[in-house]
This record gives structure tokens, C-alpha cells and sequence, in this order.
């Protein structure tokens, strides 16, 4: 004699059975929840095998997710499927991220290269105006960056607050980086929307090497932002005197 739980257990899944059946939709949820999973974790067999055995067509904006999924976490073989199955290499998600600059700031080499060959927009721009470039130098990721400088990428690129790479750079102490951008031709003496320069981020937060770098390559040590904060006025308050002299030695007042 069949248990209550067993019976319980068997209409349960004849329901979940004909609700697949009958509900296409349901069936599709669970398939492109599949596909942005398998993405993920690189499982490359696993969507092929998706994509053979779907009974219809695979749903175009789960495409699109698992792609950017996958172009994040360094996939360039599954992001090269999704591009040869109709995915548009320039898709975006709610933030504005394209694959390109998911590739750039998580320091994915081969996906960046991968999306370049496809024709990606090097000069697109997220939410907050940040472009693949500017991500690169933000996160750090020197290789990144050259391969986006070869490739035509603009140094001199804006964010929505008037940030420049050279200013990432100059604020984090990322010193090749900083190198990289003035090997570039990129603007050292360039200004945010309240009036601050690299060497003043620089100066601020203490970088003795992207200070020196920045002084060595020209730049305006008086300087004043806005507020009428010098470089020195900075590393004064701020009590870095390695900056300091670094400073004062180039005729800063």
C-alpha cells in the first residue's frame, strides 16, 4: 500500500511534468537559467549541449546575460558562441556594462581580445561615463590597458565627474599605469568638474611615485582646484612628506 508522503511525492512531480508541458514559458525560465549558470562557471560542453537538445528557440536576452556572465569571468570560448549565435557584441546590461568592459576591468585578457577582433566599442560608456580604458586604469590592469591604447582606445576619455585615467592612476599610486597613459600622449595637466588635477589626487593621497612621475613629466605643480587646493596644500594637511618634499623641491609654493 502507497504511503501518503509517496503519493504526495508522485502528483507533485506529474504536476511539475505537465506544468513544463503545458507551460513553454516555465520550461524556458528554467533553460535560461541553466544557460547564464553554465556560463558562469565556464562550462562550455554544458551549453552546447543546451543549445542541441532546446526544443525551441534559446530566448535572446538570456543570451545576452550569459554572455556579459561569461565575458566577466574570463570565457572567451563561450563568449566567441554567443557572438557567432546572434548575440550583438555591443549589448549592454543595467548598469551601462558592456562584455568589453566587464573583460577590461575584471583583467580578462583573451575575452578583450576575443571582443576587439568582433568590432566592440572601445569608447562606449557605462552609467557613470567610465569606458573599458578607464575601468582598465581604475582596476590596475596594465596589460589591459596596453592592449586597449594599440588598439586606439581614447587616454584622454572622460567620466561623468571630469576623471581621466591619468587621474585613476595618479590617485591609486598606479604607477605603470601612469607611465603607460603618458607613454600614450594622455593629458597630465587635464581637470575634473571640481577643478582637481592628477598631481593634486596624486599629492593627496600621498603617491610619492605617480607624484614624481607627474613632475617629471611637467606638470603643473601650483595648480589650484576650486576650492584653491594645491598639490602641496594637500600633502601638508594630509602630513606626507615624502610628497612634500618632493614638492618643495620642485619649486611648489
Amino acid at each position: 500500500m502507497i504511503s501518503v508522503v509517496k503519493l504526495a511525492k508522485v502528483l507533485l512531480l506529474t504536476v511539475l511534468v505537465l506544468s513544463l508541458e503545458l507551460n513553454p514559458v516555465w520550461s524556458s525560465n528554467i533553460e535560461s537559467d541553466e544557460l547564464v549558470n553554465w556560463a558562469a562557471r565556464g562550462n562550455f560542453s554544458r551549453i552546447k549541449t543546451l543549445f542541441a537538445e532546446a526544443e525551441h528557440q534559446l530566448e535572446l536576452e538570456a543570451m545576452q546575460r550569459a554572455y556579459l556572465v561569461a565575458a566577466k569571468n574570463g570565457h572567451d570560448k563561450i563568449v566567441q558562441f554567443f557572438l557567432d549565435h546572434g548575440v550583438s557584441v555591443q549589448v549592454r546590461d543595467e548598469r551601462g556594462y558592456t562584455a568589453l568592459m566587464y573583460a577590461a576591468e575584471d583583467d580578462r585578457e583573451q575575452v578583450v581580445r576575443v571582443l576587439l577582433e568582433a568590432k566592440a566599442d572601445i569608447s562606449a560608456e557605462n552609467g557613470d561615463g567610465m569606458t573599458p580604458l578607464l575601468l582598465a586604469s581604475y582596476k590596475n590592469r596594465i596589460e589591459i590597458l596596453r592592449i586597449l591604447i594599440n588598439a586606439g582606445a581614447n587616454v584622454n576619455a572622460t567620466s561623468n565627474k571630469g576623471l581621466t585615467a591619468v587621474m585613476l592612476a595618479a590617485q591609486n599610486g598606479f604607477q605603470i599605469i601612469l607611465q603607460q597613459l603618458i607613454k600614450a600622449n594622455a593629458d597630465i595637466n587635464s581637470r575634473a568638474e571640481n577643478g582637481v588635477t592628477a598631481l593634486i589626487l596624486a599629492a593627496q593621497n600621498g603617491h610619492q611615485g605617480t607624484t614624481r612621475t607627474l613632475i617629471a613629466s611637467g606638470a603643473d605643480i601650483n595648480a589650484e582646484a576650486e576650492n584653491g587646493a594645491t598639490a602641496l596644500l594637500l600633502a601638508k594637511r594630509y602630513n606626507h612628506k615624502g610628497v612634500i618634499d618632493l614638492l618643495v623641491q620642485a619649486g611648489a609654493r
